[in-house]
Formats: C-alpha cells, structure tokens, sequence
C-alpha cells in the first residue's frame, strides 16, 4: 500500500466518524468507502472515478487533496503490453476447412427456429390452462345489525379540569440545543446518534438541533466562538477562540446542573 488508504482511514477514525455518517457526509457509499481506504480500486468504475471520491473524501476530512492524489498516481501501477516473441521464421497459421462456418451457421439457425416454436406454442396453450381453472371466492360474513342504545339524560353536569399550565410544561419531552456563532467556525452535530448539520457557519449565523435524550457537538473548530442555549436555558463558555473540542454531550441530566 502507497498511503493514501491509510491516511483517509487515520483521519476519518481520528474524527470519530463511523461508516455510515462518513457516506451521509460525502454522499460516497460504504463500499467505495472501504475501497478508497483499503487501496481497492479495482471495483471502482474507473481511474477519473477513483481520483474524484479520493478528492472529494480527503476535502470532507481536511486533507490535502492534490497530496492524496500525488499518492495514488505514485502508487499506481501502469499496464505493461507483452511482446510474443518468434522464431526468425514464419509458423502459417492453420486454416479451418471452408465448411465449418456454414455447418455453424445453419446449427444456430435451426436452433433459433426451434426456440421461437417452442414460445410460440407454450403462449398459446398457458391461456387454455388459466381458463380452465375455476376460482370461486369465499363469501365474506355478512356484518351483525347495529341497534342503538338511548341512555336517559342526566341533570348533572359533568366537567373535567384542565391540567395548570405547569403540569404541562412540565411533561414536554427533549432536547431543543440554539447555537449561535460569534466568530466563524467549523463544527459537526448529531442528534440521538443521527447527523444534524456541520460545516463552517460565520458570525451572526444562528442554528437549531432537537434530540429526544442526547445532542452532540463532535467536533467544534473554534470553542470561542459559538454560544449554546439548551431549552432556553444558557450554557457556560465552551473554551477559548480557536479551542478545539471533541465529544461535547448535551442530556437532560445537562439540564439539571444549570
């Protein structure tokens, strides 16, 4: 192996990235994936094919694309004609006898006319067997009559409380994470184990995830410069300008410490 495989592999386990949230990312799927990495281009479509998902894959990464590109074409193996060698004399080649092409060529005719006689005749005869076959369906149940029962009516009135405005506050199920950016910055989110979003997002730019028991930031480029509110409630600083975080967990237990 070259190295390209093993540093796409090296990066994209250094991210925590399973197979399946690297092909919803790069829109690569899992088995070109395991290619690229493994160095198996032979069941990739192609050399122009091979040198795109290596691109687009190192891009998605953060590697230098024309580095793994340089890698693979020093890798590469180029295809090698074979020279025959002969003898200084001339070997004639043998002939067949003239009548082996006609004798193969009425053979595969009367074949041809066989198969579509064949066809033909089993056409004409699966009809007269369908036909043949009687189907009467069951008869349904008829359904049981309906009668009516009239309740006299009561003088009392009945009414139900409606449960107080905190009672249903209170049975809202969770999590609603706001990001805002201050400064720019790269991140990668999940919700429940699922890809939310990520990218570089600029100052001003304002983002929302929701998770029923767990929000992830996986990867945050620039602590600094994002704040988090978790159901309306703000959270503490993330870290510093250009900090980098990995594996920040947002639960409802989060919710309790606030």
């Amino acid at each position: 192996m070259a190295g390209e495989g093993q540093m796409l592999r090296a990066a994209r386990e250094e991210k925590q990235w399973s197979l399946r949230f690297t092909e919803d990312t790069t829109k690569i799927r899992i088995r070109y994936i395991q290619a690229l990495e493994d160095e198996d281009y032979g069941i990739l479509p192609g050399t122009t094919y091979v040198k795109g998902y290596l691109r687009t894959y190192a891009k998605h990464l953060g590697l230098n694309p024309d580095e793994i590109i340089q890698c693979y074409n020093d890798s590469e193996v180029p295809e090698t004609i074979k020279v025959l060698e002969t003898p200084d004399h001339h070997i004639p080649l043998k002939k067949r006898p003239f009548w082996v092409r006609p004798l193969v060529a009425g053979v595969t005719a009367v074949l041809a006319i066989g198969l579509v006689v064949g066809i033909a005749e089993w056409s004409h005869r699966t009809p007269e067997k369908l036909s043949n076959s009687a189907y009467s369906p069951t008869a349904l149940p008829s359904a049981p009559p309906q009668t009516e029962t009239v309740t006299p009516k009561q003088n009392t009135q009945e009414t139900t409380p409606s449960a107080p405005p905190s009672v249903a506050a209170a049975t809202q199920d969770g999590l609603t994470a706001q990001l805002v950016f201050t400064q720019p910055c790269w991140i990668v989110v999940q919700a429940d184990g699922q890809p939310s979003f990520q990218g570089t997002f600029a100052a001003g730019t304002t983002k929302e995830v929701k998770g029923m028991s767990k929000i992830e930031l996986v990867t945050v480029g620039n602590a600094g410069g994002v704040t988090v509110t978790l159901n309306g409630k703000a959270l503490p600083s993330l870290g510093n300008s250009g900090q980098v975080l990995r594996n920040v967990i947002f639960t409802p237990d989060t919710l309790k410490t606030l």
